[in-house]
C-alpha cells in the first residue's frame, strides 16, 4: 500500500493549470471598517471541517517552507503525463497514481439554484466585458476551460458579502476545493469592478505555503465562481474568539509564518493593506494562510494614498492621510501580534472612533503587566510612527522570541 506521506508528496506535485486540477485556496471579500471591534466573546467550537478531509484534500502538505521552489509555481505537466525525474520538487523515486478513496464533501443544499433565481441580474456594456473572467483565457498561467458540471457540489462553508461559499470536490481528477460565487449586479451596484479584477489578478500569481491559493476561476451570465484552495481547519478568526487570546507559542507560530507570507508578497511588490484575524484561515495542517486580498495592490512604485483597511489596524500614515508603502504591513503585523496574545488590538477604544484614531497617531501604547519582555520588544519595535523605523521583517524572522517558540527543523528562506 501506497504510504501517506508518498501520497502527499504526489498531491503536492499536482498542479491545476492545463488539464490538471487541484486543491484550491479560499477568500472572502473585505469592507473598510470604521468602527472598533468588541473583545473576543466564547463561541460554541466550529465543526472540525478537516474530518471532511483525508490526506488527498491538502494542496500544500508541507508545514515549512520547502527547500526548493515549490511545483505550484511552475506548469509542469498534462493530464496523463507523470512529472519527469528531473523536478527537483519532488523525491526522485515518484509513486504511481493511486485510485483515491471517496471523501465525504457533505450534503449539497441546493443553494447555488435557488439563490441564483432571487439574487442577481445580468450586466451588459462595460460592466459585462470588465467581469467575464475566465482564468482558461488568462494571459500569464491559462487553466483548462471550467465549468459547474466539473464538479461535485457538497455542503456550504458559508456566505461572503457578494455570495456563498460550497466545499466541492473535482470530478476529473477528485481534488477538494473551494468554490465561491460573487454576483455580477451586485459588484457593480458596490462600484468594486477593478478592486474584484485586482484582487484575482494579483492571488492567481502567487505560489507561497502561507498565501492560500486561487486556482483558476470561470463565470456564467450572472455570476463570477473562484476555485479557492480549501482550508481545512477554518477561520482563524473563530479560533481566537473561542479561546479569547493565544499562548506565546502558539501567537510566536503564527506571527513566524505571517512575517515570511509578508516578505514574499512584498518581493513580488504586493502590499496586503488589511491583515487581521478575520482575513486569515488555517490549512489543514494548522498552518496560516492569508485568504484575502480585496485591499491588496499591485505597488512597484510603493507610494499609495488610499484610506483602505480596517480601522483598528490602520497606521498613522492613514489616519493621517499621508503616504503610505509597504509598510503599512509591518504596522499590522505589530497589531495582531497584540491581539493574538491579549485579545483585542492595541489602540482600541469601545467607546470612541476619534479616540481610536487619536491613540493610533499618538502610538499610545499600553501593555498588561504579564506581557513578557520579549513581546513587548517585539511589538514596540513593529508599532513606530515613523514607517522608516520599524523592524524590517527578515528581522522579525531572527527575533529571539519568534525563534524560541519555532518549530525544530523549520528553515525560514527569507532569512539568507
Amino acid at each position: 500500500m501506497t504510504s501517506v506521506g508518498a501520497v502527499t508528496r504526489q498531491i503536492a506535485a499536482l498542479e491545476i493549470t492545463g488539464n490538471k486540477p487541484t486543491t484550491s485556496s479560499s477568500s472572502s471579500s473585505k469592507t473598510t471598517s470604521a468602527s472598533s471591534r468588541s473583545l473576543h466573546t466564547k463561541q460554541p467550537s466550529q465543526n472540525n471541517v478537516s474530518k471532511l478531509l483525508t490526506k488527498f484534500a491538502a494542496p500544500n502538505p508541507y508545514t515549512t517552507k520547502p527547500a526548493q521552489p515549490s511545483s505550484l509555481r511552475n506548469p509542469t505537466y498534462g493530464h496523463s503525463k507523470q512529472p519527469s525525474t528531473s523536478d527537483t520538487t519532488t523525491p526522485a523515486t515518484k509513486p504511481a497514481r493511486t485510485a483515491q478513496p471517496s471523501v465525504d464533501i457533505g450534503r449539497y443544499d441546493g443553494g447555488l439554484e435557488e439563490e441564483n433565481e432571487k439574487r442577481g441580474e445580468r450586466v451588459y456594456g462595460e460592466a459585462a466585458e470588465q467581469l467575464a473572467l475566465d482564468s482558461s483565457v488568462s494571459r500569464k498561467c491559462p487553466t483548462r476551460e471550467w465549468s459547474l458540471h466539473d464538479f461535485d457540489m457538497g455542503r456550504p462553508l458559508g456566505k461572503g458579502k457578494f455570495g456563498r461559499v460550497y466545499m466541492v470536490r473535482t470530478k476529473d481528477p477528485k481534488y477538494i476545493l473551494a468554490l465561491k460565487t460573487l454576483y455580477k449586479s451586485e459588484i457593480v451596484q458596490n462600484r468594486v469592478e477593478k478592486q474584484i479584477r485586482r484582487e484575482i489578478e494579483i492571488q492567481q500569481n502567487l505560489r507561497h505555503p502561507n498565501v492560500l491559493r486561487l486556482y483558476g476561476y470561470f463565470h456564467d451570465e450572472k455570476r463570477i465562481f473562484l476555485m479557492l484552495e480549501f482550508a481545512g481547519k477554518g477561520e482563524l478568526y473563530k479560533q481566537l474568539s473561542k479561546h479569547g487570546c493565544f499562548s506565546e507559542r502558539r501567537s510566536a507560530r503564527y506571527i513566524d509564518q505571517m512575517a515570511d507570507a509578508l516578505i514574499y508578497l512584498h518581493g513580488k511588490h504586493v502590499i496586503h493593506r488589511d491583515i487581521k484575524p478575520e482575513n486569515l484561515l488555517l490549512g489543514i495542517n494548522g498552518e496560516l494562510k492569508i485568504g484575502d486580498f480585496g485591499w491588496s495592490v499591485h505597488a512597484p512604485g510603493n507610494r499609495r494614498m488610499t484610506l483602505c483597511g480596517t480601522l483598528d489596524y490602520l497606521p498613522p500614515e492613514m489616519v493621517e492621510g499621508k503616504e503610505h508603502n509597504e509598510k503599512v504591513d509591518y504596522w499590522a503585523l505589530g497589531v495582531l501580534t497584540y491581539e493574538f496574545l491579549i485579545g483585542n488590538p492595541p489602540f482600541e477604544d469601545r467607546n470612541s472612533v476619534s479616540n481610536t484614531y487619536r491613540r493610533i497617531a499618538k502610538v499610545d501604547l499600553r501593555f498588561p503587566s504579564n506581557v513578557s519582555a520579549e513581546v513587548q520588544d517585539l511589538i514596540s519595535r513593529l508599532l513606530q510612527y515613523d514607517p522608516q523605523r520599524r523592524l524590517p521583517l527578515t528581522e522579525v524572522l531572527t527575533h529571539p522570541w519568534i525563534v524560541r517558540h519555532r518549530p525544530q527543523g523549520v528553515v525560514r528562506e527569507s532569512m539568507a
